[in-house]
């Protein structure tokens, strides 16, 4: 059974006023009250929470339109200095193109005139060549192409100039030199000439089929054209002996060398080193027999030394050592 109790508010005029209520019934008025201040504090909460991200996105996005604002100020810059200075490469292309065309200008006339003189060079050393190595018996000049059988096709006439023939000589004559020994072996003296002498060992009467360079042992022997070496070995009176096949039928032949530095078969460089001077085979002291031999036929090597010579002393040596 619910126990009724009664509340009693007092007026200012006496009256009294009763409320009869139960226990149960003050329960429920106070967890109604409970609940319903708990849904206002709890909305409040959530209000205010949403007022302050609000705020807080309010905030961000008057920030980034500042910032939108500022950059499109920034682009605005940006591209008008872009277009000044666009601007001015394109002046300064057009600057520089010009200068390119005044130095193409100026630098085809200095090439015409620097061609010219090279041409003009160049042929009077090919002519020298052509006029020593004439008195010396070699031939330079190039066998011309003749038409063969089972062979044809449209014609188209060659485009020559004077340039091109001179260009096309001097090389062909540079290139057949290169093959042709020039020079000296090595740089002692001559001790014995080519042609007829009296033999050293036996005082008779003979032929010399080469010269002979005074040397000490172990100085150093050069070869005096490109080549390939046929012959390297122990030969009798000639004791060490090297033989180079340089093409066209020439050839030389180095003796009575202390060592090798080369082997048969081994490509040889003019200037290149292939060995060193000693006292081998039939020879009264330390030297080399230097031979030049054309078709198997010894040839005088002062002829092509002094060519050597020649060449040096109008700067157009073959080489340089």
């Amino acid at each position: 059974m619910n126990e009724q109790f009664h509340i009693m508010i007092t007026r200012d005029r006496g009256e009294i006023l009763r409320f009869p209520c139960t226990i149960k019934r003050l329960r429920i008025f106070f967890s109604a009250s409970i609940f319903i201040l708990l849904f206002l504090v709890t909305t409040s909460i959530f209000s205010i929470s949403l007022f302050t991200k609000n705020r807080t996105i309010s905030s961000n996005i008057l920030e980034l339109q500042t910032k939108i604002d500022t950059n499109e100020r920034t682009i605005v810059q940006h591209t008008k200095t872009f277009e000044a200075q666009r601007l001015k490469l394109s002046l300064q292309v057009a600057n520089l193109e010009l200068s390119k065309a005044k130095q193409a200008a100026t630098f085809k006339e200095e090439k015409n005139v620097l061609m010219s003189t090279a041409v003009s060079e160049l042929n009077e050393r090919s002519e020298l060549i052509e006029k020593i190595m004439s008195t010396i018996g070699i031939n330079l000049e190039e066998k011309k192409a003749e038409g063969t059988p089972n062979s044809g096709g449209p014609f188209i006439p060659q485009s020559e100039t004077s340039q091109d023939d001179l260009l096309y000589r001097a090389d062909t004559y540079l290139k057949k030199i290169q093959y042709i020994p020039l020079g000296r072996p090595v740089q002692g003296a001559i001790t014995s000439r080519f042609g007829k002498r009296k033999d050293p060992v036996n005082k008779k009467n003979g032929f010399h089929s080469g010269i002979d360079f005074r040397g000490k042992r172990g100085e150093k022997i050069y070869a005096t054209a490109d080549g390939i070496v046929q012959k390297a070995f122990e030969n009798g009176g000639y004791g060490k002996y090297l033989r180079i096949g340089h093409g066209n039928g020439y050839t030389t032949s180095f003796a009575h060398l202390q060592t090798f530095l080369v082997k048969k078969g081994d490509r040889i460089k003019r200037g290149q080193l292939i060995g060193l001077v000693g006292n081998t085979g039939r020879s009264t002291g330390p030297h080399l027999h230097y031979e030049i031999n054309l078709d198997k036929k010894p040839i005088n090597p002062q002829k092509f030394m002094k060519f050597a010579n020649l060449l040096e002393s109008n700067s157009i040596s073959p080489e340089k050592k």
